[in-house]
């Protein structure tokens, strides 16, 4: 997963408050602030390498991103390519879906991205899924290092 460093401020906003200032996935602490020890890599939820095999589809918007932990994402036992355990599936339906009925400044890029009701996002979202695991085959999963956040 390449690591790509968040200069939009509104960006910075949107994945610390959603997140809560934990990694996505185990809930380390983490950081936006570029020179920060524990800065945070921008994640692809879906990895980024199936982006050749569906090209209609925006691996790169919103509703795929995820703040992630170095050790999460590229660490010695990390994500890399592989696709996440159907919890963090869950997880990340969740999230879209409270920003988009919390009206967030990026709803309508959402539900542009994934659909305008919530039975269209979980088709889309188990669909990607689908994919993902048909094409990339291995799950991925961690050990939580602190309490479930959001």
């Amino acid at each position: 997963t390449p690591v790509i460093i968040i200069e939009d401020l509104n960006y910075r906003l949107f994945f610390t408050h959603s997140q809560k200032g934990k990694c996505f996935y185990c809930f380390e602490d983490i950081s936006v602030a570029t020179l920060d020890d524990d800065l945070c890599d921008v994640d692809h939820f879906f990895p980024h390498t199936l982006q050749p095999l569906i090209p209609e589809v925006n691996l790169d918007g919103v509703w795929n991103l995820v703040l992630a932990c170095p050790r999460c994402n590229r660490g010695t036992n990390g994500k890399f390519a592989r696709v996440p355990a159907i919890k963090y599936l869950e997880r990340l339906e969740q999230r879209n879906n409270f920003l988009i009925s919390s009206h967030h400044p990026l709803r309508e890029t959402l539900i542009q991205q994934t659909g305008s009701t919530p039975e269209e996002r979980h088709r889309f979202l188990a669909e990607i899924d689908k994919f993902a695991i048909n094409h990339l085959i291995h799950r991925w999963e961690t050990d939580a290092v602190g309490p479930e956040v959001f």
